[in-house]
């Protein structure tokens, strides 16, 4: 199973990671690192269906931040790695509090509740919401992923997300 990975950082660690490719490396690679959450990347696209059908343009997945890999990598970096091993997108402070507050704002249940079965279907997310396994199963890491945002939003946080 594929996941997203939040890791969050202060306003200038943030600014550090992302201006500094080989520092974001050499903390990706530290033993026991702590991304924050990580999330399968199933229940993402199932919470951004809701979202969007709920009235919202958040994007839990955006690849806009991307962070990408310099041209003049340093030598025992590209051996290890040759190219990028993960590829990270920033999310500003701002990004987040946006993210956070949507996510405040619409309780699972209420999504799941005005979600259209037909619509959820045919765009591939899945979920089917008379099922309660599986609809307990996303609904506490949709809740994981409101309390996580809310968190940083209040600490003003930005984030480096990691497809893992």
């Amino acid at each position: 199973m594929t996941s997203l990975s939040y890791a969050n950082f202060s306003p200038e660690q943030l600014t550090r990671y992302t201006d500094d490719w080989s520092a974001l490396v050499e903390w990706y690679q530290e033993e026991g690192v702590d991304y924050g959450l990580s999330i399968p990347t199933r229940s993402l696209k199932l919470f951004e269906f809701l979202l969007k059908s709920g009235g919202t343009t958040v994007e839990l997945q955006s690849s806009e931040g991307f962070i990408p890999q310099p041209d003049d990598v340093e030598p025992w970096l590209q051996s290890e790695f040759g190219d990028m091993p993960f590829e990270p997108n920033r999310v500003t402070p701002a990004e987040v509090a946006a993210i956070a507050a949507a996510l405040g704002q619409r309780p699972f249940d209420a999504l799941v509740a005005q979600a259209d079965p037909e619509e959820m279907a045919t765009a591939g997310v899945a979920l089917v919401p008379d099922r309660g396994r599986r609809k307990d199963y996303d609904k506490s890491f949709y809740e994981e992923l409101t309390r996580f945002f809310a968190d940083a939003a209040t600490k003003g946080e930005g984030m480096i997300l990691f497809d893992e």
